[in-house]
């Protein structure tokens, strides 16, 4: 005769599943080594808010991105949150647009040059001795 199992074993393999599963940890050996990024991006001398920030390497690998806040600062992330961006040569992309009392307009608050990587003039270099990114638009 078969007996129905207690629920204390019922809930100890739920949760021994559950940590195995969770606790996988590590980053992936085959992925890129990224250094730290972070800064400040400002257009005629303001914080750019609410701005999207991709750095592209110009190696071709993954790109970094970033979300500025209300005083303009960012940090990057390429695989993991705020894991930073692969070393290197990179061009610079930023997109921000202004905002209503209705919210978000479709109209960019800096010069659209900078949206695309064609016609965008940054570049930056990123090494573990510069992890302080400033980027200054002009018109």
């Amino acid at each position: 005769m078969m007996r129905a199992p207690h629920f204390s074993s019922v809930v100890m393999i739920l949760l021994g599943s559950i940590l195995w599963v969770g606790c996988g940890g590590g980053k992936d050996p085959d992925l890129p080594e990224t250094v730290s990024a972070a800064g400040i991006v400002t257009y005629q001398g303001k914080p750019v808010p609410e701005a999207t920030i991709m750095f592209y390497p110009v190696q071709g690998r993954k790109p970094g991105s970033g979300k500025s806040d209300a005083s303009g600062k960012f940090t990057l992330t390429t695989f993991s949150k705020n894991d930073g961006v692969i070393p290197g040569d990179h061009k610079v992309t930023i997109n921000a647009y202004e905002s209503t009392p209705q919210g978000v307009s479709m109209k960019s608050s800096i010069p659209e040059k900078y949206s695309n990587q064609k016609s965008s003039p940054l570049t930056m270099s990123v090494s573990e001795s510069q992890p302080e990114i400033t980027l200054e638009l002009v018109d």
